[in-house]
């Protein structure tokens, strides 16, 4: 009978989703060099080829940017990750982005959370890439693997083992 009040142990969930439709890329082939450098943490790009964006790792929004240009997710297992679409796009303060969750919500990988507009940033000559990061890689991170080559929203693309 207690059984109705205890509360469900939250599922791990160690799979990285591709987070649009297009092409998954290393790190370091990104054209943003922070990023590449792997100084913001380990991660992956993906060129998109259409507007929508995915959560790539089930979690709860920690952070959407006033800018609406990067969101944050924390996983279940402590990883905190960076969805960062496109290079220098904070410079267009909003304009391109449309965010479909905020703070505090559960996410699953693979559910819509942004629509970028490709052609509006494009427009502005920057690049459309969105970078995936785990921003805490030094204290959580063990493991990411992600199959680079050209993927479809939602889809598995990889694993992270945590320490």
């Amino acid at each position: 009978m207690f059984k109705l009040f205890s509360k469900k142990a939250p599922v791990v969930d160690n799979q990285v989703y591709a987070p649009a439709n297009g092409e998954i890329i290393n790190l370091e082939a990104v054209s943003d060099k922070v990023f590449a450098s792997k100084a913001m943490g380990e991660g992956f790009g993906t060129k998109p080829s259409d507007n929508q964006i995915v959560a790539p790792f089930s979690g709860t929004i920690m952070m959407v940017a006033s800018t609406k240009h990067a969101v944050g997710i924390k996983t279940v297992s402590g990883l905190e990750i960076l969805i960062h679409m496109g290079v220098d796009t904070v410079d267009l303060k909003g304009t391109p982005f449309e965010i479909f969750v905020k703070v505090g919500d559960e996410v699953k990988g693979g559910q819509p959370i942004a629509e970028m507009a490709l052609d509006q940033v494009e427009a502005a000559g920057l690049d459309t890439v969105v970078m995936t990061v785990v921003t805490n890689t030094n204290d959580k991170l063990e493991a990411l693997q992600v199959n680079p080559g050209q993927v479809t929203r939602g889809d598995v693309v990889g694993n992270v083992t945590t320490k």
